[in-house]
């Protein structure tokens, strides 16, 4: 096989031939392998795109030449009298995201700005700590002990380790540019809506920096210092942008910096903002309708007016859709639209305030004056109904009396936390003595059984609409888990405010590697997508046995799971086979095991 180029000059395509003996003619007939590309396209993205692809050709050409010859392998039976000796066994799950690597144009994009003089061996440790991150995340310091035990490692010092945090916290800004661009160009992003919220990370220490400071955590660890990261992802729930601040930052004050950058990163001229009802602020809320963005954010029935909720709760204004169980006849779904104003707060300006202190003075008022004026805002309220989700806030709400009843026998433990969680439901006497089961509460919190509302400026959509761009939000809510969970975003172990940035760089990318990865599947249309768990730990099992001496050694894999197996394909990779020589196992995996055997 071998790179062709062919087509007018400027417009060449790039095939992959092979020139096939016609037994009929006595001559040879070339046949197209496949298709690769427009030139002048793939050199934009990779300006050494074409030697790579040649070298990629040479070696599966070379791979199916060998496969074609019998595969014989001399076992040594000599005594185990040092570690060399014993049969060496390498981890090389970690093709599969150096294949989605490739497949971002990531080590492109670093060639092209990182131009330190080491350059080649921090392109190298960037994508060494970021695959680790996507399959078994730990400190730059046990990344750096483990790194021989993975096939085809280069050896990398601590120093150049570390120093990649230094080149991730540089290039943030034309990373997300870069990974914008690959998502709007390869999958169905919505530039138009934005999911958005706000979560807090710790260290496991009290010191405090520019951005480590102490504040609301969470994760209710007070004790420690922490960083505040505003995250933005789109309909697929793919990260957009992200963002991090000080960590005593309100979550209601981030909001502004972070869809400004969007709107910046992509010159749009509208976006819909979805968040938790964290974010429905009176400023948040003028500031979106203000310029140019829309907000949908979930509404608190139990907070609002008694007129709203007798609006809600009431037939005075009738459900315009509803849906009813055609056995049991009860009410299964129901739906309706309130207009209303929504408060919002502007900010005085000078002008409107001179007037405003003047009058103070003149009649001795004590106090600040006031720095915000009231607006309204026109807004739709959508309400839901579900049945469904009145048994189940039912069910949540037993539990909770369930255990409340226990906590009564024990009344220091409820002093510990009034009115919090279950606490709510507690009445206690005027002397703070004696507790019991408030059941006016109980009755009251009972009749917003299955209810939801979702508060929105777009007025020009519907119910379905609005509820089905909300739930995107439980994507960004479980982006947030796995950033924590299983990528070990926290805590964090590194202590300058440039190897801070870069951690969440580097946890930044892992996330959005694993997210297209779970979109690939999607549109792949498997009947379970993998969660981030599952394929952190099918990326963590499969091991290459390397046995025989030089040159007749062969690659064994094993412990290959069904999911790596189905990812790998996925990704258009070469199959493995029970038996390989280290050209065939480099073609398949693009790992070269020569390296890890020449350091034995």
């Amino acid at each position: 096989m071998y790179v062709a180029l062919g087509g007018p000059k400027g417009y060449e395509q790039v095939t992959i031939r092979e020139d096939v003996y016609n037994p009929a003619t006595g001559g040879k007939k070339t046949k197209i392998v496949r298709k690769v590309g427009r030139l002048s396209d793939l050199l934009a993205e990779d300006p050494e795109f074409l030697s790579k692809l040649r070298e990629e050709v040479r070696l599966e050409t070379l791979a199916l030449k060998e496969a074609r010859k019998p595969i014989l392998l001399p076992l040594g039976v000599e005594p185990i009298e040092k570690p060399s000796d014993a049969t060496p066994t390498f981890l090389f799950g970690h093709a599969v995201v150096d294949r989605l690597w490739q497949i971002l144009g990531l080590d492109a994009f670093l060639e092209k700005h990182c131009t330190r003089r080491n350059a080649q061996e921090l392109c190298l440790a960037v994508q060494y700590l970021v695959t680790r991150r996507c399959i078994n995340p730990d400190s730059v310091r046990a990344c750096a002990v483990s790194r021989d035990s993975h096939a085809g490692s280069t050896p990398l010092s601590l120093d150049v380790l570390y120093a990649v945090l230094d080149v991730l916290c540089e290039y943030k800004d034309e990373l997300v540019e870069h990974l914008g661009r690959f998502f709007r160009k390869r999958t169905t992003r919505k530039d138009d809506v934005a999911c958005y919220d706000v979560t807090t990370y710790s260290f496991e220490s009290t010191k405090w920096g520019e951005l480590r400071l102490f504040g609301f955590s969470k994760d209710h660890k007070n004790n420690e210092v922490q960083v505040v990261m505003g995250l933005l992802i789109d309909n697929n729930g793919i990260p957009i942008d992200y963002e991090l601040f000080p960590g005593n930052t309100m979550d209601q004050n981030t909001l502004r910096e972070s869809v400004g950058r969007l709107r910046a990163l992509y010159g749009l001229g509208e976006i819909t903002v979805v968040a938790d009802r964290g974010m429905n602020s009176s400023d948040n809320l003028l500031f979106l309708t203000g310029n140019g963005y829309h907000f949908v954010i979930s509404y608190t029935l139990k907070r609002s007016s008694a007129e709203f909720r007798q609006a809600v709760l009431g037939s005075e204004v009738p459900w315009e859709v509803e849906r009813y169980d055609p056995q049991t006849g009860e009410l299964e779904y129901a739906s309706k639209v309130l207009h209303q104003k929504v408060a919002a707060k502007i900010e005085l300006t000078e002008e409107e305030l001179r007037p405003i202190l003047q009058e103070r003075k003149q009649k001795r008022m004590r106090g600040r004056a006031p720095k915000y004026r009231t607006a309204e805002v026109d807004a739709c309220i959508h309400v839901t109904y579900s049945a469904k989700r009145a048994r189940n806030d039912f069910s949540n709400r037993m539990r909770i009396l369930e255990r409340l009843a226990k906590k009564l026998d024990n009344p220091s433990s409820i002093r510990a936390a009034i009115r919090k969680g279950g606490n709510q439901y507690l009445q206690i006497d005027l002397d703070g003595q004696e507790f019991s089961i408030d059941e006016g509460r109980v009755t009251e919190a009972a009749r917003y059984d299955g209810y939801y509302a979702v508060v929105t400026d777009r007025l020009d959509l519907g119910t379905e609409e609005v509820m089905a761009i909300y739930r995107g939000q439980w994507k960004i809510e479980e982006s947030f888990r796995v950033l924590k969970t299983d990528l070990r975003a926290r805590p964090v172990f590194v202590w300058t405010d440039e190897h801070v940035k870069g951690h969440f760089v580097m946890c930044y990318l892992a996330l959005s590697m694993i997210r297209y990865l779970q979109y690939l599947m999607g549109e792949e249309g498997w009947k379970e997508v993998l969660s981030a768990e599952e394929i952190m730990a099918a990326l963590r099992k499969p091991q290459v046995v390397v046995q025989g001496s030089y040159p007749d050694v062969i690659a064994t894999p094993i412990n290959v799971s069904q999911e790596y197996l189905d990812m790998a394909r996925l990704l258009k990779m070469k199959e493995l086979r029970q038996n390989m020589t280290l050209t065939q196992f480099r073609s398949a995996t693009k790992l070269d095991l020569n390296k890890n055997l020449g350091r034995i």
